[in-house]
């Protein structure tokens, strides 16, 4: 099985493998999904996605496509044989001199390849129904953090429970003299809780939330209180 490509500057068809078909399912499955899994299945079982494929893979965003659609259509068991095989070939690595995350895709450029990333980064934040969800409807409006000072100050987890902001603090450096701010922009002006991180102060208006907090590693929660 092989796909056309048309190329107009030449005026001639090329015959591409099926495999290059992972991409055109990703963009195709939120408008066809049947179509799309159509092509990705055939895409998958050419690549030996979910097989016996011989590892490390060669670097391409196709395969971090492969583990966006896996989750975005539940299929776990291929998602956890994609999981395994980029974690092994495609050089996850946390640089803790800039505070970035990337993959090296082993292709040893002094730069981490950023479409090659991009993908893979969308790959880690997928979910059930993720990436339909994208173009089926306009964003919903919802809470953020934005003027965080990165790379000096960046968060490992930054998450909404059950109305709880929960936020883990990852400074680039540990320095408890000096202080960073940011603000939450997106809720309803009322009294906050505060828990977990000493020397802490919230000043909170009619529009955002600015929180200020020394540069420490820990853990910090932000809970609705009375008003």
């Amino acid at each position: 099985m092989a796909t056309l490509y048309y190329d107009p500057v030449v005026d001639v068809h090329h015959r591409l493998p099926v495999g290059v078909n992972l991409t055109t399912a990703f963009y195709a499955a939120p408008q066809a999904p049947d179509d799309a899994r159509r092509l990705y299945d055939a895409a998958c079982a050419s690549l030996g996605i979910g097989g016996n494929r011989d590892r490390p893979l060669s670097a391409s965003r196709a395969f971090a496509a492969a583990l966006v659609l896996a989750r975005e259509w539940g299929l776990t068991e291929r998602a956890a044989w994609l999981v395994d095989a980029i974690e092994a070939s495609y050089e996850p690595t946390w640089d803790e001199a800039s505070g970035e995350f990337t993959w090296g895709m082993g292709l040893d450029e002094p730069y981490p390849r950023g479409q090659f990333n991009a993908f893979l980064a969308a790959a880690e934040a997928a979910g059930p129904g993720s990436w339909t969800g994208l173009s089926a409807a306009p964003v919903v409006d919802c809470p953020k953090i934005i003027g965080v000072d990165f790379p000096n100050m960046a968060f490992s987890r930054a998450e909404w429970v059950n109305g709880a902001l929960h936020l883990d603090l990852a400074p680039l450096h540990v320095d408890p003299s000096k202080m960073t701010s940011f603000l939450i922009v997106g809720t309803e002006p009322r009294i906050w809780d505060v828990f977990g991180i000493d020397g802490l102060r919230m000043e909170v208006t009619l529009r955002s939330v600015q929180v200020t907090v020394p540069m420490v590693k820990g853990s910090l929660e932000i809970s609705p209180g009375s008003y």
